[in-house]
């Protein structure tokens, strides 16, 4: 399913569902993405351990990917209501999972798009707020919630040994 295009100058920017076939490509990035906070977590090997997670639960999720001039160089899970998530989230609500944007390819608001169309997507399920959690190492991340609109609504206890908090967005 096509998402969405956006073209500026010449970068092409397409959103737009996962393959499964494309399973290996997007573990690939998401590894990139988080290869260097795991160095910055005193937990760090076990979200090494983790990191295709967001492939291994598609069957429960939208992954979503963004491709930069035909090469997928970023990615996140929309978890809908009902599914599967940590017990800190309600039950209604949607959340984020893993938003991931490969190293060399950030600032390009690869990340922004991808999380607008996780926006887009709690809007269309007419969901209350969309959730995520997040932690202190991962401030690019932060300053981009906070732009969106996401405001953390509690602490939560340590996620790979450093503070996590509980984000959401009203809609």
């Amino acid at each position: 399913m096509f998402c969405g295009v956006n073209v500026t100058s010449e970068i092409q920017i397409k959103i737009r569902n996962f393959d499964p076939i494309e399973r290996d490509v997007v573990d690939s990035v998401v590894r990139r993405a988080w290869a260097e906070l795991i160095d910055l977590m005193p937990q760090g090997d076990q979200l090494a351990a983790r990191l295709g997670a967001l492939t291994e639960h598609a069957d429960q999720s939208e992954v979503i990917v963004a491709e930069l001039n035909g090469q997928i160089v970023g990615t996140v899970g929309y978890v809908g209501a009902h599914q599967p998530k940590p017990d800190f989230f309600q039950a209604d609500w949607p959340m984020v999972r893993m938003l991931s944007v490969a190293p060399g390819h950030r600032g390009l608001g690869l990340g922004k798009k991808l999380l607008e169309e996780c926006i887009a997507r709690a809007r269309r399920d007419d969901a209350p707020v969309l959730a995520l959690h997040t932690t202190a190492v991962m401030k690019a991340a932060q300053r981009l919630y906070f732009e969106l609109g996401f405001q953390q609504i509690k602490e939560l206890p340590l996620l790979f040994g450093v503070p996590c908090g509980l984000y959401t967005k009203a809609l």
